[in-house]
């Protein structure tokens, strides 16, 4: 049956409503795994196809693009296919998508493909979302959503697990051929138990799209490629710029004018509960990538350990992610909106503080520590903040403001992978250089430590020695000043909360 788009009862409790949290599950976790079962199987990847470092990157770049397109717009294209047929659409398509990447021969044809597949995967979170949403009433909500949640941010968390270990023992292609048994999963229980919303007759917003298209490129682009252009000393990454605020300034000024007959209706930002929500939850996104982008170069690259076992111990973080998320709407009931959120903005501090005191001899269990109380804080509030942003909208604009929401929260993860690895690729010049200027005959140290692994000095031998020595301190330390630095950040997020309502 057909549901009017607005009156969007709430379903009564039973199976129905159970298979249909099971459903937005599955959706969330077709679209959550693949932002970085990738990203461990790079160098396979690179190796096979040819490619350098720099250049297998775009598979992960052009992947966030086409999602960030598509998330951003859901709402429209909801209002003009209906719900449960842009599901599937997006759904199928990601699937097919999925396996043309399997069975891509080129780079070109990777990085194409992944484009793609980003677009048909943008609109599944937000989906999910509004329809959980939909099914559940104001106070049953935050339990639904933290369910939910495990799919959304449990993706991620495992994607380097799962994908490392399909790339160490079978093929780098299985991260993608991996995504068509869940994918069959969710068509099935999409065509079982998603209610239909009829679509509306609604005009597309071409010259919206198009800006909406040219800045989340340029922007996209110039945050994923900065380090490789060197930054402001690059023309391209310039030009990028230019286009990107040029775009940016002409889009949100047309759709201020424009109201909700803009491609994005901006006017959601109004509600100040909305967009203090979606500003904190972009906030922990950056959180959330900063943790996967460091923990597999500290595991990997410096502490040397198997693809297989950097990619169990960051699974391990989603565990206490789950934990989070159970706890969530029960702790809230006691703690209340704005203090739950500064607890776990707290937490965050406290993970990054412990994670910067690691060192190169720092045991298993040292380093899941952090990583734990990092993903346990963002789950506790991922939910609640989910919740929170919808509290006071129009039930009629639920998908716009769940892809309005889960946009920025998708602009959120490109900014803390950008910020940590800007901060890396800085930091590690500049160690260089200062630690590399004490290695000098006229250090004592320098002196004891050549005699104690009797080393000549002069030699190539020691020449090998002190430069490898130099690489992986000067990385380390400038891991744990990245990890100061979001310890600051932390901090700073907290008066944010204030501009929450004190009940969701």
């Amino acid at each position: 049956m057909a549901t009017d788009r607005n009156s969007f009862p709430p379903m009564e409790p039973g199976f129905q409503r159970n298979m249909l949290l099971v459903t937005t599950l599955f959706i969330s976790i077709v679209a959550a795994i693949d932002m970085t079962i990738v990203t461990v199987a790079l160098p396979y990847m690179a190796g096979n196809l040819s490619a350098t470092p720099d250049e297998i990157t775009w598979v992960v770049t052009m992947f966030a693009v086409g999602q960030a397109i598509t998330i951003g717009i859901t709402g429209h294209l909801s209002r003009l296919l209906g719900r449960k047929t842009l599901a599937l659409s997006a759904v199928a398509g990601f699937v097919v998508l999925s396996i043309a990447c399997a069975m891509a021969q080129s780079l070109h044809q990777i990085v194409i493909f992944r484009l793609l597949q980003g677009a048909f995967c943008g609109p599944l979170i937000p989906l999910s979302m509004s329809m959980l949403i939909d099914a559940y009433p104001v106070k049953e909500r935050t339990r639904a959503l933290s369910l939910w949640a495990m799919g959304v941010m449990g993706g991620p968390a495992l994607g380097p697990a799962i994908g490392g270990y399909l790339a160490q023992h079978l093929d780098w292609r299985w991260n993608f051929l991996v995504n068509l048994p869940v994918g069959v999963i969710a068509v099935v229980l999409i065509l079982r138990f998603v209610r239909v919303v009829k679509p509306l007759q609604v005009r597309t917003d071409w010259l919206g799209l198009i800006l909406l298209v040219i800045f989340l490129i340029t922007f996209q682009v110039a945050l994923d490629q900065g380090n490789r252009l060197n930054w402001f000393e690059s023309l391209d990454f310039m030009l990028l710029n230019v286009c990107a605020i040029t775009a940016f300034i002409a889009f949100v000024g047309r759709g201020l004018l424009r109201g909700e007959d803009n491609i994005i209706d901006l006017m959601l930002l109004r509600d100040i509960n909305f967009s203090a929500s979606a500003l904190l939850m972009a906030v922990c996104g950056s959180f959330f990538l900063s943790l996967l982008v460091l923990t597999p170069q500290i595991l990997i690259d410096l502490y040397g350990w198997e693809v297989e076992t950097a990619g169990m111990v960051i699974g391990a973080y989603g565990s206490a992610g789950m934990l989070g998320a159970i706890l969530s709407s029960r702790l809230v009931v006691y703690l209340g909106v704005r203090l739950m959120v500064v607890l776990a903005f707290l937490l965050f501090a406290l993970g990054w503080f412990l994670f910067s005191r690691v060192n190169l001899d720092a045991g298993m269990s040292q380093v899941m520590l952090p990583g734990i109380i990092i993903d346990f804080a963002l789950m506790l509030i991922f939910p609640l903040l989910s919740a929170q942003a919808f509290s006071s909208l129009p039930t009629r604009l639920r998908d716009e403001g769940a892809g309005l929401f889960n946009l920025l929260k998708a602009l959120g993860f490109a900014f803390g992978t950008t910020f940590v690895t800007t901060l890396v690729y800085r930091g590690s010049q500049f160690n260089w250089n200062v630690y590399g200027g004490l290695l000098s005959p006229a250090n004592p140290g320098y002196t004891a430590y050549l005699q104690s692994g009797g080393l000549a000095n002069g030699s190539a031998q020691a020449g090998a020695e002190l430069s490898m020595l130099l690489s992986t301190q000067s990385s380390m330390v400038t891991m744990l000043q990245t990890m100061e630095a979001l310890v600051v950040l932390s901090i700073c997020a907290i008066p944010l909360v204030f501009f929450l309502r004190k009940q969701a």
